[in-house]
């Protein structure tokens, strides 16, 4: 991008948030209503509908079909806002035409950020009137998965960051909701006329006005939402996107390359709405799909792409352009390690213990900590031919077990950690030696290779006992560990987020026996884990889930899965608390 054209970027935009800034919060739909998106109760493997349109200018329409099959029963739409735009404000006035329906108008602050959370108040619509509904902060209260959050905070209007409609009245048939407004009223704020949208700074405005036409083209073809949570953007020029060959393009633009599509998008997504000088003063950062963007202060650069224009602040939070397209990893961890001329054995020994799809796909994220070709020449002679033989199986998966850390974990976080938690629950030692990053005795060779759906460690020696030995056969007992303990309520509900991540989305696509594998291999994994350190209880139920499961078909078995997985999963939160 030419100096010229770079300082164009950074003053249309800066004039657009300056513009914003100065309304007062309103929305009236003049100018679209793109920044809205919907969640349905498919991520709970419900079957409910729901979109949000603009019939006509000036007026927002949400409508589709609650269904109560599969335990569902919620459709709902959300937007973010600004931080701040709502200070002073005393409530909130919507101007809606309802179908006779009672519906919940929800917002999420940032200071309080519940799972399936958020403070919501009731209204009732009138079948086919325009109507004013005016809802006191006041009386909003705080709810997580449905129930009411004992001892909540107050609703705090500055802290407010996102807003939405939902529809959870557990009546099934078809419901349509029109609103030509939705304002803040109070001493503070001002709901009167004036101003298109709250903030008149989301996304689609200020792609536009730097004209990033090429981006904001692309999110719209992948239906790409952002997180309710504020984001920084790394956004790319047109030229960065020109630059890329035609053919690429084109293979992202059809159906079959819509999850590729996403998955570039969000690699120019960082959690966090950080500014230029906060991104400058790291040696990496995040991206939405966890893998690392290399950051060079002195080159200004986040990625290898050149930063061209920085620091201009959206409704869900900043905005740097970059000159560049980013592209992520696309390979499974399967099919690196199967690319990769070093691991040639780590791949045989994986696909002898029945592994082969756990590391591929959409599982995961895990953190493998791989042994190279000669780290397994080292173990004595005939180990290898004795572990691949299928009377060794339990042997071999339990020693592949120890390689394998649930997340993604880079090298620099392993530092901080003294060990870890593995895939079946047993500790491994993490530990500085010689200034050498060393896991379970192994040391590490090379870090941070980055997977679509994890991150590779190699490590010289193959890792054959956690830390403090395995249950001896004749005792039952455990080998005396070290004093520094595995905090096993933190690793059972990490292995749950990132199963219920994984299977949601494998039965929201109708990959039931996935789902079910995945919640299958969660469960045996946590109590592996908790023979000795969690509550029998929990223990106890996660058994009981396992084995019904396994009596039945994949559908049904995922739903027992899950049932006793979110049980568990409120134990341990209610034992942290």
């Amino acid at each position: 991008m030419r100096i010229s054209v770079a300082v164009a970027t950074i003053a249309a935009l800066s004039f657009l948030s300056a513009t914003a800034a100065a309304q007062s919060f309103r929305l009236d739909f003049q100018d679209g209503v793109g920044s809205w998106n919907t969640v349905l109760d498919g991520v709970m493997g419900g079957l409910s509908t729901g979109r949000v349109s603009q019939p006509e200018q000036g007026l927002l329409r949400f409508d589709g079909k609650l269904s109560l099959e599969n335990n569902g029963g919620f459709s709902q739409m959300r937007r973010s806002v600004s931080e701040g735009s709502m200070t002073g404000a005393e409530g909130i006035v919507l101007d809606v035409k309802g179908d006779g329906r009672t519906y919940n108008f929800d917002m999420r602050q940032s200071n309080v950020r519940l799972m399936a959370g958020g403070f919501q108040q009731s209204f009732t619509t009138k079948d086919g009137e325009w109507t004013e509904v005016r809802l006191p902060l006041s009386d909003f209260t705080l709810y997580s998965f449905g129930r009411k959050v004992r001892r909540a905070p107050e609703l705090d209007a500055s802290k407010i960051e996102s807003i939405g409609v939902t529809l959870s009245d557990k009546k099934a048939g078809p419901f349509a909701l029109e609103v030509r407004s939705i304002a803040a009223y109070g001493a503070g704020a001002d709901a009167g006329d004036g101003g298109s949208d709250a903030t008149g700074n989301d996304l689609g405005s200020v792609a536009k006005a730097a004209g990033l036409t090429k981006l904001l083209a692309l999110v719209q073809a992948a239906e790409l939402a952002l997180p309710d949570s504020p984001v920084t953007i790394l956004a790319p020029t047109d030229d960065a996107f020109n630059a890329l060959p035609e053919e690429t393009v084109a293979a992202l633009l059809k159906p079959s390359g819509r999850d590729t599509l996403r998955t570039i998008l969000q690699h120019h997504v960082v959690l966090g709405a950080a500014s230029s000088g906060d991104v400058l003063n790291q040696r990496s950062l995040t991206s939405a799909v966890g893998q690392r963007l290399a950051v060079d202060d002195a080159a200004q650069t986040v990625g290898g792409a050149a930063i061209v224009a920085t620091d201009v602040p959206f409704d869900g939070g900043v905005v740097h352009v970059i000159d560049k397209v980013l592209m992520p990893e696309t390979r499974s961890i399967t099919k690196l390690a199967v690319e990769t001329d070093e691991l040639k054995t780590l791949v045989v020994a994986v696909q002898a213990a029945g592994l082969t799809s756990q590391f591929g796909g959409d599982s995961g994220p895990w953190t493998v900590f791989a042994p190279v070709d000669s780290a397994f020449a080292k173990l004595p002679k005939g180990t290898i031919d004795s572990l691949l033989k299928r009377s060794n199986r339990r042997a071999l998966t339990d020693i592949l077990g120890l390689h394998v850390v649930p997340g993604r974990i880079a090298a620099r976080d392993l530092l901080a950690k003294k060990q870890l938690a593995t895939f079946l629950g047993e500790p491994i030692s993490v530990k500085l030696v010689d200034r050498k990053l060393e896991v379970g005795g192994a040391r590490v060779v090379a870090a941070d290779i980055q997977a679509k759906n994890g991150v590779v460690h190699l490590i010289d020696t193959v890792i054959t006992e956690p830390l403090g030995g395995r249950k001896t056969a004749d005792s039952g007992e455990l080998k005396p560990r070290s004093a520094a303990s595995v905090d096993a309520s933190q690793a059972a509900m990490s292995i749950y987020e990132v199963a219920i991540n994984r299977g949601a989305g494998l039965w929201n696509d109708g990959n039931r026996e996935g789902c079910a594998a995945v919640y299958e291999v969660a469960i045996s994994a946590m109590i592996a884990l908790g023979r000795d350190r969690l509550p029998r209880q929990v223990v106890d139920a996660l058994a009981d889930g396992l084995q019904r499961g396994q009596e039945q078909d994949d559908v049904e078995a995922a739903w027992t899965y899950r049932g006793a997985l979110d049980r568990v999963y409120r134990q341990l939160g209610a034992g942290e608390r």
